[in-house]
């Protein structure tokens, strides 16, 4: 009898250890077949304001992130908060090459991004973007980004709850995060979640945490968000940082109309600064929150007023709607002047 025990014994432990070791290959298989399409993002930005200096001087701080190449021709997923006021993007390759990049579309309130790489590498295959619902919690997940530059680190760790959010207005979209107790740090942002398949099931949000490490939670926008936003077809970034105001703020500003959109700042290079807007100069807090005054006041784009939140999100998806050498004309407040200014589609 204590023979055959042991036997089982030895059996199960053998067999445990079998399945530990498959387990393990086969993360390091799927390792080796993605990682060559994750990317390291260097990122020169406009600095946002410095809550201690009362006038603000534009000035421009580098950060680091993570992406996933989903297209052949250099297509390149990202967490906006990464982007999102870059002035430039260095994309860095598993190979050591590297090449620049430019903002496509973003959407700050999902926290996504796309960007287009200059160039590929040769043979660069496209991580493919898993299916709608194709995941379920409890289930294996495998993050791959630059924490703290240590760059093409792998973990691995499981989904451990889908969240959702309020619908975004103006439109049918809910915003879904997956969480993952992987571990997530400064520098993963923007770096893709896998399944076992490969698939990419989230872009690296945020993590939860009270020290700021990876000792908490990790969030990251799902595949199914990420196929809405890319289904609505977002409109080319325009290159203004944006505060909405309620009508209690416009009227603070002197601000007639009781509606517009205050513009923060403006990233060189993009529409915005070609067109001529001006963003604010003086720093305040607004409750908790840093906001810069002085700036323009867009109040509308070809008659269609920015009233709210929703107004600004229905103007930005017109705005991919727009025909070649279509004429669109910005009012604005400029020192309580009102003012226009018109751009042709190109």
């Amino acid at each position: 009898m204590r023979c055959r025990l042991l036997a089982l014994t030895i059996f199960i432990s053998i067999s445990l250890f079998s399945l530990s070791s498959s387990a393990n290959n086969s993360v390091q298989k799927l390792f080796k077949e993605v990682d060559n399409s994750v990317v390291e993002l260097h990122v020169e930005s406009i600095a946002q304001p410095n809550p201690n200096q009362v006038r603000y001087e534009a000035s421009t701080e580098n950060s680091l992130g993570s992406g996933a190449v989903i297209s052949e021709s250099g297509r390149i997923l990202t967490a906006a908060h990464v982007v999102d006021r870059a002035t430039s993007i260095e994309v860095i390759f598993a190979d050591g090459t590297t090449t620049t990049g430019h903002l496509v579309w973003i959407n700050s309130m999902l926290d996504l991004a796309m960007i287009q790489a200059a160039k590929l590498p040769d043979n660069m295959k496209a991580l493919p973007l898993a299916k709608s619902g194709s995941y379920e919690v409890g289930e294996q997940v495998m993050a791959i980004g630059a924490p703290y530059g240590v760059s093409h680190s792998l973990s691995v760790g499981y989904l451990s709850g889908i969240r959702d959010q309020d619908v975004i207005p103006g439109t049918d979209i809910v915003p879904r995060f997956i969480q993952t107790d992987a571990a997530i740090n400064q520098g993963n942002s923007g770096g893709p979640l896998f399944n076992r398949s490969g698939e990419i099931i989230g872009i690296v949000s945020h993590i939860l945490s009270a020290t700021g490490d990876s000792n908490g939670l990790g969030f990251a926008i799902s595949v199914d968000s990420i196929h809405d936003i890319i289904a609505s077809k977002p409109a080319v970034f325009a290159g203004f940082i944006p505060h909405i105001l309620t009508e209690m703020e416009a009227h603070a500003l002197n601000n007639p109309y009781g509606y517009g959109m205050l513009i923060q700042q403006v990233i060189p290079g993009t529409l915005a600064a070609k067109l001529g807007f001006r963003g604010g100069n003086l720093n305040i807090m607004l409750g908790e929150k840093p906001l810069l005054l002085g700036g323009d006041i867009l109040l509308e784009i070809s008659g269609r007023r920015l009233t709210d939140l929703e107004s600004m999100i229905k103007l930005q998806q017109r705005f991919s709607r727009y025909d070649k050498g279509e004429k669109l004309v910005f009012t604005f407040l400029r020192n309580g002047k009102e003012k226009q200014v018109q751009w042709i589609v190109d």
